[in-house]
């Protein structure tokens, strides 16, 4: 079933008035036929047939309507399932369907252009590549909603400033979604901070409780508190903020660290010698060997300050 011209699957196939009746394609006869009177040699037996061409019931088109061609070449022809000879991938085509398939689904097909003008001849499978680069393709101007050529386009929004304007829109939208999401980061940050303070303020009261400071017991303990008995001895454990030290609150002792029994903030309810939310009430709270220390850092500030003196007016030369 192939074409004794070019080796291929027949299409369209004539069966040639030689001595051995070989088969070839409709489009290699009419390929390689030569002369007025249509002189074809026959490809495998080299004999010369000479084709009249003088009307419709001419021997050339007795021979293109398939005279002569066996049924069961139909036959297998027609039962064939063929790939697509221009290798886009597609399978199991029946030989009657390969031109539907070229004119339709081909993706290595070439096609010409749409677009007036355009000359462009390009594989199907590029089509969208071409019409969205094509210059003679109708586009519209989206700040004027002008229609013009795509390759005008471009002059056309430098020449009547379309294209600053696009630019400024396109700024001022920005901007206002940027403006929006600012906001909205603020809200979840806020909501984020309340949820953290609330429970950090959960937690410190929960550790005042546990440890039995006055004024800060709740009306019913929490569920996670009723159990007091069962804690271990490091649940009552705190570390000191000025010494870094763990200690037990139960058993302090009066030559450990001041700051371990240092009082407890009447607005925020934090221990006082910590920064908390209002300072001044825990600056008198603080005790007095902090005073000492600043005092102490002032005086050798001070001191340090009159020997830097004292040796510049020394090293300094004495004039008469």
């Amino acid at each position: 079933v192939k074409c004794s011209a070019c080796g291929c699957v027949l299409e369209s196939p004539v069966c040639l008035p030689c001595s051995g009746q070989h088969l070839v394609c409709s489009t290699c006869l009419l390929r390689k036929s030569t002369g007025r009177q249509k002189l074809f040699r026959c490809p495998s037996c080299h004999d010369r047939i000479v084709l009249d061409n003088s009307g419709e019931d001419s021997s050339l088109e007795q021979l293109l309507n398939g005279k002569g061609v066996p049924n069961w070449i139909r036959v297998e022809l027609a039962s064939l399932r063929l790939s697509c000879p221009k290798r886009c991938g597609s399978t199991g085509l029946r030989l009657s369907e390969l031109g539907r398939h070229f004119g339709a689904n081909c993706g290595k097909t070439e096609v010409a252009c749409g677009h007036a003008g355009c000359a462009k001849v390009y594989r199907r499978e590029l089509a969208e590549q071409h019409d969205s680069e094509c210059p003679f393709k109708r586009v519209e101007c989206r700040v004027c909603k002008k229609q013009m050529l795509n390759k005008d386009l471009m002059a056309h929004q430098l020449k009547a400033r379309c294209h600053d304007l696009e630019l400024k829109l396109a700024r001022k939208q920005c901007m206002k979604q940027c403006n929006k999401d600012v906001l909205e980061h603020y809200r979840l940050l806020r909501e984020h901070s309340l949820v953290t303070m609330q429970e950090f303020r959960r937690t410190e009261l929960c550790h005042l409780e546990r440890m039995g400071v006055q004024g800060f017991a709740r009306r019913q303990p929490l569920p996670h508190l009723t159990a007091v008995a069962s804690l271990n001895s490091c649940d009552a454990m705190k570390r000191c903020e000025r010494c870094r030290r763990v200690f037990n609150c139960d058993s302090n002792h009066e030559t450990a660290c001041r700051w371990h029994g240092g009082g407890l903030c009447l607005a925020c309810g934090k221990p006082s010698h910590t920064p908390g939310c209002i300072l001044s009430a825990h600056r008198e709270f603080l005790p007095p060997l902090l005073s000492a220390t600043r005092r102490q850092q002032q005086h050798q500030s001070n001191r340090g300050n009159a020997s830097s003196y004292e040796a510049a007016s020394t090293a300094a030369p004495i004039s008469v």
